[in-house]
């Protein structure tokens, strides 16, 4: 006679199942669509599967090594294919959302962000595949951008890309769906930008950027103080060097989850990179939770 163990809730489980509410992702995409996995549960795999760093093959062999399926109250594990197309069918901007809803866990407010771009290298893929499925030609790389909190460590909110865009190009973007909880926002001066300045300053957000320094004008050369040079007066270079953490956490992803994705067309891979901004809040909000459990205690 076979003992059935109690089954212990997995605290990664129950912090992806609360993001699902938060955004309030539906368990099925239709009404006559199959009960037997729904969406929470396969968000979950496919994020605990970017925490282990693995291909899907391997993972779905791990999660069998494990019993996850007990855990789930699943009959078995999805095939790793069942996991590859709820990636592919699922909208980039709703992984987006899980990640800026991920804040709301610790009830963020008045933030001080950092701004910067990295790179997840593409080391999977053909290029001459690429080059005939999708039409057109890309990096090597899936190009990143962040915004991150600089007290909690954790990402607010993130833009990927596989064209040769300008970084600048998404810092109102990014910062746009924050403003009413941003109060400071700190970037290199691959942001240096008027329009950027100007979005800030008309939301009340703090903005401290770099200046690079370009010929002068007319204006400058007859001695009238342009509203750039009267800006360039209020820039804090102490506040600036808190813009430091960002590279930490650039870091922290790429030796903790990974520096690359395996996905061969462009827009599962910057699925993929999402996924990994998920995947590392989740991780360091656990973190967080039990070092506030052990202090109380």
């Amino acid at each position: 006679m076979s003992i059935l163990y109690p089954v212990r809730i997995n605290n990664f489980f129950q912090l992806v199942e609360k993001l699902c509410e938060i955004v309030s992702v539906k368990n099925t995409n239709h009404y006559h669509s199959k009960k037997m996995y729904g969406n929470i549960k396969l968000t979950f795999l496919v994020c605990y599967k970017e925490k282990l760093n693995v291909s899907y093959r391997r993972f779905v062999e791990i999660c069998d090594e494990n019993n996850i399926q007990r855990m789930l109250c699943l009959k078995r594990i999805p095939h790793f294919t069942t996991l590859q197309k709820f990636v592919q069918r699922t909208p980039k901007t709703l992984f987006e959302k899980l990640v800026r809803a991920c804040r709301k866990l610790l009830g963020l407010k008045n933030i001080e962000a950092s701004i910067d771009g990295t790179g997840f290298s593409n080391t999977n893929p053909s290029h001459h595949y690429i080059k005939r499925v999708d039409g057109v030609e890309v990096k090597n790389y899936t190009k990143t951008v962040f915004l991150a909190d600089n007290k909690t460590k954790l990402i607010l909110n993130i833009k990927t890309h596989s064209d040769n865009a300008s970084e600048t190009l998404d810092f109102i973007p990014l910062v746009k769906d924050l403003k009413k909880v941003l109060s400071c926002v700190l970037g290199d001066k691959g942001y240096d930008s008027m329009r950027n300045r100007k979005y800030c300053l008309d939301n009340k957000i703090e903005v401290h950027i770099p200046f690079r320094q370009f010929d002068k004008s007319r204006q400058q050369e007859s001695n009238r103080p342009s509203k750039r040079k009267i800006l360039e007066k209020k820039f804090d270079k102490n506040k600036y060097n808190h813009r430091s953490i960002i590279e930490s956490i650039n870091s922290a992803i790429k030796r903790t989850i990974g520096s690359y994705v395996c996905s061969k067309r462009a827009d599962n891979q910057q699925k993929q990179v999402t996924i990994k901004g998920i995947t590392y809040n989740i991780e360091h909000i656990n973190r967080k939770i039990k070092i506030q459990l052990f202090i109380n205690y």
